[in-house]
């Protein structure tokens, strides 16, 4: 992967890295929050026409299902939306398998505190979703991909982590990244030794079991109301 010079000038530049802890309510993974260490090119409709950085997760649980996912992004454009992608089997020039993707026009962008090397950085979620991801074999990822959508001009480049605040795995520790841009002729290239501030909101799906004793409680529960109300 190439790495985008203009992020690398910090003599001159004023570095902000404090601010809240960045994941937001309901996430099962988060890669962790920006080290100011760097970023990278993620961005479509700037004065780069398309560049996008997928990082890995695991389901750790029998089943997910994602309403919502977000990347962390230091940026000068103005938003207008963002694309999305989660894929699986992703390797050194090979896409892998989409799972599922889409693009919409009303992303949240959310300030988060942070800034650095002259941008400001901002979250940006796209919500709504309904996607169901069973849990894969041991040694198998999901890699998502959340790319701002600019105004035709600035910049958008994803803020690079260490896992500090992180949720799931891995936990922004495991320099396993991938780079698919036009613009920049690089297609899927990786991985790379680089991890990047990014995640998944949603809900644990049950257990098959879980959901049948559940079940069966409730309706014993039922079931002893009734007699108390016969007696």
């Amino acid at each position: 992967m190439r790495s985008l010079p203009a992020l690398f000038v910090t003599a001159l530049l004023v570095l902000n890295t404090t601010g809240n802890a960045q994941a937001p309510p309901g996430s099962l993974w988060y890669n962790g929050d920006f080290n100011g260490v760097n970023g990278f090119s993620n961005e479509r409709n700037t004065t780069i026409t398309q560049a996008a950085v997928y990082d890995d997760f695991n389901v750790t649980s029998p089943a997910w299902n994602v309403t919502a996912v977000f990347s962390d992004n230091l940026a000068n454009t103005v938003i207008t939306g963002a694309d999305w992608e989660i894929r699986t089997g992703l390797s050194n020039g090979n896409a892998g398998t989409l799972v599922a993707s889409g693009t919409t026009n009303s992303p949240l962008v959310t300030p988060t505190g942070r800034s650095g090397f002259g941008f400001t950085e901002y979250m940006v979620e796209v919500t709504g979703l309904n996607v169901f991801l069973p849990m894969l074999p041991s040694g198998q990822f999901y890699w998502l991909n959340v790319t701002p959508v600019g105004n035709g001009t600035g910049r958008s480049f994803i803020s690079t982590t260490s896992g500090t605040n992180c949720v799931g795995t891995p936990c922004g520790n495991d320099g396993n990244t991938f780079f698919n841009s036009t613009y920049f002729g690089v297609y899927f290239g990786g991985p790379s030794n680089t991890d990047f501030s990014d995640g998944v909101i949603g809900n644990v799906v049950p257990e098959p079991a879980t959901v049948a004793l559940l079940t069966c409680g409730v309706g014993a529960l039922l079931i002893a109301l009734r007699r108390r109300r016969g007696a």
